[in-house]
């Protein structure tokens, strides 16, 4: 079974092993079966003329009253019954799931956002994410407040939110984020559980309406 999780600048490939990446400008989409999801509007159109190409955006039975939910963040969600996930890539989501239901969400800027926006300030703040400080005392240099700002924010946020529910990180900076929560599951493949997880109802569904 091939899995593709294609989004705004990257592909990530999952062929039931291993996950892989590629770009998506210049991507040669596979020439045999592969289920999808996809938040790129400029590749729809492209997938859509693919009869190799199944959009799994239709079949996930997800209850929410968020209006417009990306489905890379239904897709982390669904195989979580109750839990705080964190999406943690260019930009990161954090989403709450309580007895299956989706609770609500937001949204804020990823690392890399943040790293280019103190670039455009100055060329001597230079924001490293895998730079670790303890956001239990005021920093005493610039590479550590750049951190500081950055981290604590997000850590605090997420903290008002999670209450008594445990807390899921995956995407690319999950491994940042990862230093800052004590309990913290890191799940790096959480989409790609969701995709198998509605597949594998799909078939079970088409099973016993055969029956």
């Amino acid at each position: 079974m091939l899995l593709l999780d294609i989004g705004n600048t990257n592909v990530k490939i999952y062929d039931g092993a291993e996950v892989r990446r590629a770009g998506v400008v210049g991507f040669g989409f596979p020439d045999t079966p592969f289920y999808y999801i996809n938040v790129n509007p400029s590749v729809q159109e492209v997938l859509d003329r693919l009869p190799q190409a199944t959009d799994l955006r239709g079949w996930f039975d997800f209850k929410t009253a968020y209006s417009g939910l990306g489905v890379d963040r239904i897709a982390a969600c669904y195989s979580v019954q109750n839990g705080i996930v964190v999406d943690a890539g260019s930009a990161i989501t954090v989403d709450r799931m309580r007895e299956g239901v989706h609770e609500g969400g937001f949204i804020m800027p990823g690392l890399s956002s943040a790293k280019d926006s103190f670039a455009k300030i100055s060329s001597k703040l230079v924001y490293d994410p895998e730079n670790v400080v303890d956001l239990k005392h005021l920093p005493q240099n610039t590479a550590d407040a750049l951190t500081y700002a950055t981290i604590k924010p997000i850590v605090l946020m997420i903290e008002e939110i999670a209450r008594d529910l445990p807390l899921i990180l995956t995407g690319g900076d999950a491994g940042v984020l990862m230093h800052y929560f004590a309990n913290a599951e890191h799940r790096e493949d959480l989409v790609f559980e969701g995709m198998q997880k509605v597949i594998e109802e799909k078939a079970i569904k088409e099973k016993r309406n055969a029956c």
